[in-house]
């Protein structure tokens, strides 16, 4: 029989808090991997500057995140059905705590008002090449509020799926076409604009 106070008294590991290193990270030190491009400048806010074609990848990413989960599903399901023509496995699946902080400029300094929960997902998709990129593995991003791998990775197959002109593969699907995606995934807009069927025209 077991000591139920054995348990209680092994000693208890502390936990590794050095950096773990990214899977799409370790796919690019071997040249597989697209290299991960960084926006230039401060980017676009969809919360204070209304949504403009063409939209950066920024600003996709944001309506993405604010965006229908039912919807950013079905779409990302699409791509897998062959209607995007990404062929992707999930590169990595995170979840974790974020501090959010303010910087008042009357403080100069900032401060920490609480923390969110947020899951990240980098979604890796095979690549054949085009005229402007050769062969190689590519990425999708998802980045969501809350425990949410399901939405998390749905962004990530919609956002590779929208890099298609990036890339120099044809537009074919709907996930693919940005315009049709960032107006559509608006919840808001979109319950709006067919419960207003049912008042009198």
């Amino acid at each position: 029989l077991l000591d139920p106070g054995a348990a209680a008294s092994a000693p208890r590991a502390e936990p590794d808090r050095s950096a773990m290193p990214r899977v799409p990270d370790i796919l690019g030190q071997e040249g597989l991997m697209e290299a991960d491009g960084e926006a230039a400048g401060e980017p676009g806010d969809l919360t204070r500057e209304p949504l403009r074609f063409p939209a950066e990848r920024d600003v996709r990413l944001q309506a993405l995140a604010r965006g229908d989960e039912g919807f950013v599903l079905g779409l990302g399901y699409s791509t897998q059905r062959g209607y995007g023509g990404t062929h992707p496995f999930a590169g990595e699946i995170r979840m974790g705590e974020v501090a959010v902080e303010i910087l008042p400029p009357e403080l100069g300094f900032a401060i920490d008002i609480g923390d969110i929960v947020l899951t990240e997902c980098q979604m890796v998709n095979q690549f054949k090449g085009s005229k402007t990129a050769p062969p190689q593995f590519t990425r999708g991003y998802g980045l969501v509020f809350g425990f949410n791998e399901r939405k998390a990775m749905s962004m990530a197959l919609v956002d590779r799926a929208m890099r298609a002109t990036e890339l120099g593969e044809d537009v074919t699907a709907p996930a693919q076409n940005v315009e049709f995606v960032l107006y559509h995934s608006d919840n808001i807009e979109a319950t709006g604009f067919v419960e207003h069927l049912k008042l009198p025209h």
